[in-house]
């Protein structure tokens, strides 16, 4: 056998094992100092008017292909979204990018489209060879700071991809150097980012993540910040190789549902719950909503209610549909088709709430920009319900 014959079989008999089902694998500390989330619910004003707006952030001269969108607020009231492009994905000349937006009451301002991050100055940054960039998450802390987490690829697909972030001290507009997440002592690598974050009461942040090498399964990352230092680890929300991108969201301080994409021959939206700040999960069961093997996103609302970006459909992402149900299990409406046409791509959703009352939505739009929607509750409440039976 050759080296690089050894070498392969080497990785892959260590993804292999990295895949095997693990329940308390990486547990993050003991149950019995568990921490609460931290909820993070609109302020609603009585008789307040509906509100909806829609923007469209866009590449002039245009790049072919533009995916993944994540949105947080900043520190100065405004917004920042980030996604990345390039020629397709995976290729070198991928960018990840990012535009601010000024917030004054129901007026949405949004700014040009500006690089955050390239290999180029990721190579720089970890001092490590980088073939491209890829998905990205960016949110707030409780100390005033932005944080951006991204994927970086060494060699292969997404299942050579490694997690590192930096962070913001001005919202946004300038970045620390970035460092690599050391999240395993086995290879670290294969790791994603995807969904929103959760904040925790004590200052921390749990983040969904996804591995996807050999199996495929929904993962926590943690960030503690300790004395100014960032510490990270990770637990397992499942075992299987079928679930990614767990979208999560808290019904209150212990109890979170976690909305799983589904790869299986099922195409339905799977989902977990949590009953202990998700120390441990229960096991995915399939919901009665469709899903083309694409990543959705969801809030809860001040009512209970848990509001839901998804492709209403089991084949395509033809459709970007917003859908409500009492309790984030059962009973599902849909209250607005807002893009949908026959072969159409809309994907990724990105769902955010403000204390402010507003809800912030981004979504890939036909590969080529990223569409932002903002609405409030009396918008929701306006809106007819058609069941999803």
């Amino acid at each position: 056998m050759t080296d690089l014959g050894r070498r392969g079989l080497l990785m892959g008999s260590a993804a292999a094992i990295w895949g095997w089902p693990g329940r308390d694998q990486f547990r993050m500390f003991d149950p019995a100092q568990a921490d609460r989330f931290q909820l993070s619910l609109p302020s609603v004003l009585p008789d307040e008017s509906a509100f909806f707006a829609s923007h469209f952030l866009e590449h002039l001269p245009a790049i072919p292909y533009v995916h993944c969108p994540s949105i947080c607020t900043t520190p100065n009231g405004g917004m920042l979204c980030v996604w990345y492009a390039g020629s397709g994905e995976g290729k070198k000349d991928v960018q990840i990018w990012g535009a601010d937006a000024s917030v004054l009451g129901s007026d949405i301002s949004w700014g040009p489209p500006r690089v955050l991050m390239s290999r180029q100055k990721a190579m720089r940054d970890l001092d490590r060879f980088v073939r491209t960039v890829g998905n990205a998450i960016v949110f707030p802390d409780d100390q005033g700071r932005v944080w951006l987490v991204f994927v970086t690829v060494a060699v292969g697909g997404w299942s050579g991809s490694s997690l590192n972030a930096c962070c913001s001290l001005d919202g946004g507009a300038t970045w620390q150097p970035s460092r690599r997440l050391s999240l395993s002592p086995l290879m670290n690598m294969s790791e994603l980012v995807r969904a929103a974050p959760v904040s925790l009461e004590s200052g921390n942040v749990g983040i969904p993540m996804y591995h996807e090498a050999i199996r495929k399964f929904p993962e926590m990352l943690w960030m503690r910040f300790d004395r100014g230092r960032l510490k990270v680890t990770k637990t397992r929300m499942c075992g299987g190789d079928e679930f990614l991108q767990p979208a999560i969201v808290p019904m209150d301080g212990s109890h979170a549902l976690a909305y799983l994409r589904d790869g299986s021959a099922a195409h339905q939206v799977f989902v977990q719950q949590t009953n202990d700040c998700g120390q441990a999960w229960s096991v995915p069961v399939p919901l009665s909503l469709p899903n083309p093997n694409s990543s959705v996103a969801a809030v809860r609302l001040s009512t209970g209610e848990v509001l839901m970006a998804m492709n209403n459909s089991s084949t395509n992402r033809e459709n970007m549909t917003l859908i409500i149900s009492p309790n984030g299990i059962d009973h599902w409406n849909s209250i607005s088709i807002l893009d949908g046409e026959p072969k159409g791509k809309y994907a990724y959703p990105y769902l955010i709430s403000s204390p402010g009352g507003r809800v912030d939505l981004v979504y890939t739009w036909q590969m080529q920009k990223i569409r932002h929607v903002a609405f409030n509750e009396a918008w929701v409440t306006a809106q007819p319900r058609k069941s999803l039976l």
